[in-house]
């Protein structure tokens, strides 16, 4: 029974071992069709295609003669090519062509779990508001770790594109996470141009001369704007930062529009404010005496309206108590 199970086994060796060698490629081995006497020629060995790409083989020219400056390739068709030395005594000589197969595996990589560890995220970041942005926040570890920023419940994967808005501005909580958590905080700071809201007038927009007035220009940017102004005048009193103007002692100079202009490195705006100065009504002596003679004639008038009915009332009242 056991002779009987040992043959069957070798037979199907023998079959494996046939059909590995009639898979294997054969060697070519060609030479120049004219050689002369005392002149070198190129001998060849090569495989006619790659066919067996994970093989690895080395090609031998075999002979009995003296090869030299043998060079090999490697690639889709490997070959090598001797240098052979003619002699007379070389007739018939026979070269032939070896190829020496060695096998391996396709290369298995080692993956060792690891947790996950941040190795380029920035603690700052600088964005454009309207322009497009993505966090860049690299983590290593197996498995490979997914980045995520997250802000007010919106969450950003590592890598989306997105288009940056000025409230975006804050920290952002970046975790790495794969069986492991690690953490980090990024700082974002959007940059956009001015907007000028508003020009703040104290007391009013229309005044007369000889008051005073003060002009403030609102604006929102980031990086902060400078301030410049353009106005009817130079007779008047900067802040420290343009923001702010004040008119002291107004004239009719004063008077016209007043263009506030907020700049940073992203943009400019402008917003402009009319003030009017008026003149002030000026009451001359002619008119305050004309104006107490119109006062002082309706009392003359009515103070004999005023007897006669007097005279009335009381006669009346004589009358009824006789």
């Amino acid at each position: 029974m056991e002779v009987s199970c040992v043959w069957p086994l070798i037979f199907i060796t023998i079959l494996r071992l046939c059909r590995v060698h009639a898979l294997l490629p054969i060697p070519i081995i060609s030479m120049e069709e004219k050689i002369k006497i005392d002149e070198e020629t190129k001998v060849t060995c090569s495989l006619p295609a790659s066919e067996c790409r994970c093989l690895e083989v080395e090609l031998r020219i075999i002979t009995e003669e003296k090869l030299k400056n043998c060079v090999s390739h490697k690639g889709n068709f490997p070959n090598v090519t001797c240098t052979l030395e003619v002699t007379k005594d070389m007739h018939e000589v026979e070269l032939s062509c070896e190829a020496h197969f060695r096998t391996k595996s396709k290369p298995q990589k080692l993956n060792i779990q690891s947790e996950p560890e941040f190795t380029d995220c920035p603690d700052k970041l600088i964005w454009i508001d309207g322009q497009e942005n993505s966090f860049h926040c690299k983590a290593k570890g197996y498995p490979p770790p997914t980045v995520t920023c997250v802000k007010d419940s919106t969450v950003y994967t590592e890598g989306e594109k997105f288009t940056t808005h000025k409230n975006m501005s804050g920290d952002f909580n970046c975790r790495a996470a794969n069986f492991d958590v690690v953490s980090k905080m990024v700082t974002v700071s959007v940059q956009y141009e001015p907007r000028i809201s508003i020009i703040i007038v104290q007391p009013s927009e229309a005044i007369e001369e000889g008051e005073n007035l003060t002009l403030s220009c609102e604006a929102d940017a980031v990086p902060p704007p400078s301030y410049s102004w353009h106005t009817p005048t130079t007779q008047l009193i900067y802040d420290y930062d343009n923001r702010t103007i004040q008119i002291k002692d107004a004239k009719r100079i004063h008077d016209g529009y007043y263009i506030c202009i907020a700049q940073n490195k992203l943009g400019i705006q402008m917003l402009k404010q009319k003030i009017t100065v008026n003149e002030p009504e000026i009451i001359s002596a002619t008119d305050s005496n004309l104006a107490k003679e119109s006062k002082g004639n309706g009392a003359e008038k009515m103070g004999p309206a005023f007897s006669g009915l007097f005279s009335v009332l009381l006669l009346l009242s004589f009358y009824y108590l006789f």
